[in-house]
């Protein structure tokens, strides 16, 4: 009796050897990655040209070279769609600039912070005196009009702090930014990276729009994977601490948030020395290529992300 359940063991083995595989066998197998990216988020994800670039896309396209398979984006039109697509399998992992919460760590299984931030405001200067300089003094800002994007932490930490007559949501950081030098709003809160790039690439509207960036909260971006995967989950906080530890993710952050040549010639800042040193160390000018070098081969909109 012993035999015989040994060998309807291995014939088990040998007919479903797929269903004892996970999520880096599967994707291996498939030659493919999914990655899901956000909307229109500078400088994590950004078009151009039909051609998708940003810190996140970066990261993604080295994370899909050390596992030895192709990139494939999608950008789902609205931020709540991101988890319901990763659970449905339209996607494979979410790096998206998404804050890690307890809430959505009910859903997803999230890797350690890759970068933390804080929630940050621009706002009519003339609604403001001198000493404003957070997002927490909008409180005291009488018939407020807040721009958010929908369906984020943002919007969620906004209507514990204002009326929800004050708030109004929009697709994108973006537009919640386009709608406040439209006056259709007189602030909107986004998270301090965003709105520390839209400062210092719409210079014109710095007489009329101030930005507030004293920290007042302290968060965190992960990427999000569905659950149930001990071994991918700890491959990924392996990448995640190579790239912080080897100076990767502060080239990245450097070339995205201080240098900004991707902004355009006007908006692109001098090389600080202390910075600088970072490109003689062989190993990160290595990279430095390796990084271009997936830029080069990221396909035009419609063969790899949609």
């Amino acid at each position: 009796m012993k035999k015989f359940w040994v060998f309807v063991f291995t014939v088990c083995l040998l007919i479903v050897p797929h269903s004892w595989a996970g999520e880096i066998e599967r994707i291996q197998e498939k030659g493919e990655i999914t990655v899901s990216l956000n909307q229109g988020y500078p400088p994590f994800a950004m078009k151009k040209d039909s051609k998708l670039f940003g810190l996140d896309v970066d990261l993604a396209n080295l994370m899909a070279d050390y596992l030895g398979v192709k990139v494939r984006f999608i950008q789902p039109e609205s931020y709540d769609q991101q988890i319901p697509k990763l659970l449905s399998g339209e996607s494979d992992i979410i790096i998206a600039a998404m804050t890690r919460t307890v809430r959505r760590g009910l859903q997803v299984n999230f890797t350690k912070p890759y970068y933390e931030v804080s929630q940050a405001a621009l706002v009519d200067r003339k609604l403001i005196g001198p000493q404003t300089s957070s997002y927490f003094d909008l409180t005291d800002i009488p018939d407020l009009t807040l721009g958010v994007k929908a369906r984020t932490t943002h919007e969620t930490f906004a209507r514990k702090l204002f009326p929800a007559g004050a708030i109004k949501t929009y697709p994108t950081a973006a537009e919640a930014a386009e709608a406040l030098t439209r006056g259709e709003v007189n602030a909107m809160v986004a998270d301090s990276p965003f709105v520390r790039v839209w400062r210092s690439t719409h210079p014109k509207q710095y007489d009329r729009i101030r930005a507030l960036l004293e920290p007042v909260t302290r968060e965190t971006y992960g990427f999000a994977i569905r659950r149930g995967d001990a071994d991918f989950l700890n491959w990924l906080n392996l990448f995640i601490d190579q790239v912080t530890a080897d100076g990767t993710l502060a080239l990245l952050k450097y070339e995205y948030f201080e240098r900004m040549s991707w902004a355009g010639a006007q908006y692109a800042q001098t090389m600080m020395p202390t910075r600088a040193e970072l490109l003689k160390n062989r190993f990160l000018d290595k990279r430095k290529k390796q990084i271009e070098r997936l830029r080069r081969q990221l396909p035009l909109q419609g063969d790899a992300y949609e």
